[in-house]
């Protein structure tokens, strides 16, 4: 699974990319991310987890975009992550290395891709964690992961209709991370977001019109 012929982000331009994001990354944080990646190009042939394959370009568009997001929570941030779409285990799985008291749900419906996100968390020491293998529509589909502390979408369809049915299953205070364009923000002013406050925009670099928006749960859950 982890084939090192494979042209990937080293550990320690990983860790670099971290710290200009303005997160810092353990020695053995960075080598477990630099492991993932192998093995997502390993598994891409087969899965068809990522069109990136460009070393530069994937540091930026996976790992980057991730980190970016990760700056948005605080460094000590403990709770149940839950990452929408997950597919790859981006952006779930840097964040939950970059935040380690997070510990990450992946959500995934794809059987095939499922396993891989299984192996993925072993990989990287995040067996803490799971693989939700189902689509999640509602708080009730979250019922094993209890109270959630972050929940994360990038790439999803639906997200717009999806978050705000999961609020019952979100801390007060909660943190919604999401990566979109600059129509976002219109979506955040519907009468079905009411119960979230858009909190920060990070513009993601070299990106037009792209960009990490985090936003906080109002009230209790």
């Amino acid at each position: 699974m982890t084939d090192r012929s494979l042209s990937v982000p080293g550990s320690d331009a990983i860790a670099a990319r971290a710290t200009a994001a303005g997160v810092t990354l353990s020695e053995s944080g960075a080598t477990a991310l630099e492991a993932h990646a192998r093995a997502v190009l390993a598994a891409n042939d087969r899965l068809h987890l990522t069109a990136i394959t460009d070393p530069g370009e994937f540091l930026e568009r996976h790992l980057g975009e991730a980190f970016e997001g990760a700056a948005l929570l605080p460094a000590g941030i403990t709770g149940s992550l839950v990452d929408l779409g997950s597919g790859n285990g981006y952006p779930g799985i840097p964040l939950a290395v970059a935040r380690p008291g997070l510990v990450p749900f992946l959500v995934e419906r794809s059987i095939k891709k499922a396993a891989f996100l299984r192996e993925a968390l072993a990989l990287t020491g995040l067996g803490a964690g799971g693989v939700i293998e189902r689509s999640v529509e509602r708080a009730s589909d979250l019922a094993e992961v209890g109270t959630v502390r972050v929940l994360t979408v990038r790439a999803m369809g639906g997200w717009e209709r999806i978050v705000p049915k999961l609020r019952s299953s979100l801390a007060s205070e909660a943190v919604v991370l999401i990566w979109g364009g600059d129509e976002a923000p219109s979506v955040f002013a519907r009468k079905a977001w009411s119960p979230f406050e858009l909190e920060s925009v990070a513009r993601l670099p070299g990106r037009q019109r792209s960009n990490v928006f985090a936003l906080r749960a109002r009230g209790p859950s």
